[in-house]
């Protein structure tokens, strides 16, 4: 096992577990609560957030494969979400854990609703979550959004590795996955440049995530909440935001002000939408009822 330390707390740590094909980190204490990230991101994504989240939860920040430091899936293992959800399940059962709490952003949300047909969740919670188009392939304006993300973030790493430190900079990097591009940290625009940029599975991932959409969302059985920003540019109302294949239970929210990515827009009003989503006893109130 290996660790280091960059924006996390001191009191916390990041590790990869030479026992797993995935790298994770875990900090706190409580029921376990675990963290998928989105497309082209990586665990630190959630690294804003995840400080408010230890006092009550076991927290488990995951990179799915092909993503930060988790190796591309095993040839033959596929790449869709359900594939990703089945590689946390993996994991899930190395760490002794038959379910948990499973949280996800973006297509890290539509692999946590996996997780969820799966049995292998207590609640869901799908932050901004792809796969509820209308259609059986992701719009083109998400497809081309997507190529043009990497091809960016990879011309900034190439020509300015340690950038965006201007606002403007930073603006520019985060003005399709935050509501207030302006106000993003250093830090966290600069994660999110360097995980776009390098992720080794992005091209395989993305294929197979663009061909398909979440179904048979009713063999959920647990409690699941969906949360959108109010300024979410990614997925848009109308066209990514089908609710029909969603179990009844779902409870739909929304979060003010808060993009595609709203750990990073407004960490407290996202902690605490995980905390009550991931205790059954209060994920019922949340929100309103999904039909």
């Amino acid at each position: 096992m290996t660790t280091s330390s960059t924006n996390l707390d001191r009191n916390q740590s990041r590790t990869t577990s030479g026992a797993s094909r995935l790298a994770f980190d875990r900090t706190g204490q409580g029921e376990p609560l675990v963290l998928l990230h989105g497309q082209g991101f990586d665990r630190r994504s959630f690294d804003p957030v995840v400080p408010l989240l230890a006092a009550e939860r076991d927290v488990i920040a995951v990179d799915l494969p092909g993503h930060g430091e988790s190796p591309r899936q095993p040839k033959g293992a596929g790449n869709a979400p359900r594939d990703l959800a089945a590689a946390v399940g993996e994991l899930l059962d190395e760490l002794g854990l038959a379910t948990a709490h499973i949280a996800g952003n973006s297509s890290g949300g539509w692999a946590a609703l996996e997780l969820g047909k799966a049995g292998r969740a207590r609640t869901v919670t799908a932050l901004a979550p792809a796969g509820l188009w209308r259609k059986s392939g992701a719009p083109l304006h998400i497809r081309g959004g997507m190529r043009q993300a990497r091809l960016s973030a990879k011309v900034i790493n190439r020509i300015f590795p340690n950038a965006p430190r201007t606002r403007p900079g930073r603006a520019f990097a985060a003005m399709q996955v935050s509501g207030h591009p302006f106000q993003v940290p250093y830090e966290p625009a600069r994660d999110t440049v360097d995980a776009m940029a390098s992720a080794p599975g992005f091209r395989e991932t993305l294929r197979s995530l663009e061909k398909e959409r979440f179904t048979d969302g009713a063999a959920i059985t647990v409690p699941v909440t969906v949360a959108f920003g109010t300024r979410d540019r990614v997925l848009l109302p109308g066209v990514a935001r089908h609710r029909d294949q969603l179990p009844d239970q779902t409870r739909w929210v929304r979060l003010r002000g808060c993009g595609h990515v709203p750990m990073v827009d407004d960490p407290e009003a996202t902690a605490a939408l995980l905390l009550q989503a991931s205790d059954p006893a209060t994920a019922p109130g949340l929100g309103k009822p999904v039909r």
